[in-house]
């Protein structure tokens, strides 16, 4: 009898450490397998997608895409990839990261341009900070021309240098008011820059330049060009039409005719 229950217990002793030994096999294989699984799936995920369409989701995906599909996921050097992402102007942040061991996830966080400047060869969006970026994407933002004050190269990326830092942010202000009334959203098509630094703004219908002097006092300016359109214009004599109106002067509408 007790050489019986010795040997029962030898046996299950035994089995017990084979199937230990199993387990510890397999889960090598497991690790071994996690370590070595490649990269099936890239997903790009633009959080503010309904706000902003600055950030081209394909050119993302196509980047991404070979530096990870096909490679050991464990061995993608995802810092990398996620470092030049943020490097890219129209990309306020990014993170990349393994959602599983197939798929690389990329959250991006876009910029959101509120004006276009264009100087020559140089074209900038600038967000509503004041951060400067290179056009990549066309984006449906008061466009200006001309001789803007702001001196650095297509491949800036950054804060406005300080010295043009106000008058940036003064254009800011202005394309975001105009962008705020639709009725200026739709007529404003373009705002150039005079030598002497006035702005004078051109509507997208046939009508008279409008010089509107520096960016500052822009509800009151505004307030004067609806009172022209609305009181005004309807009774401008069409062979006579004006060549600009002034808005520049405080309580009062300069009109000149050619």
């Amino acid at each position: 009898m007790i050489r019986k229950i010795l040997l029962t217990t030898l046996i299950l002793i035994l089995a017990g450490g084979l199937l230990g030994c199993w387990f510890h096999f397999v889960g090598i294989l497991s690790a071994e397998g996690h370590a070595q699984a490649r990269c099936r799936q890239v997903d790009i995920i633009l959080l503010d997608s309904l706000e902003s369409a600055i950030v081209d989701k394909a050119e993302v995906q196509e980047y991404v895409a070979k530096r990870t599909l096909g490679r050991q996921t464990s061995l993608v050097n995802l810092d990398s990839i996620e470092k030049a992402l943020r490097a890219r102007g129209e990309v306020m942040s990014a993170e990349v990261y393994a959602a599983d061991e197939q798929t690389v996830a990329v959250r991006l966080t876009q910029r959101k341009p509120v004006i276009r400047f264009e100087n020559g060869h140089h074209r900038w969006y600038a967000d509503p900070e004041g951060y400067l970026f290179p056009v990549t994407n066309a984006v449906d933002v008061p466009i200006v021309t001309g001789r803007i004050p702001v001196h650095v190269d297509s491949t800036w990326r950054g804060e406005t240098p300080e010295e043009n830092r106000e008058w940036v942010l003064g254009m800011v202000e202005l394309a975001r008011y105009i962008d705020s009334k639709p009725v200026l959203k739709q007529e404003i098509a373009q705002i150039d820059v005079e030598p002497e630094g006035d702005l004078v703004l051109y509507t997208r219908t046939a009508g008279p330049a409008i010089i509107f002097g520096d960016s500052g006092n822009c509800v009151e300016k505004f307030r004067k060009l609806e009172a022209w359109w609305r009181n005004i214009a309807p009774q401008v004599d069409g062979n006579k039409p004006y060549k600009t109106i002034n808005l520049k002067y405080n309580h009062q509408i300069i009109c000149k005719q050619p």
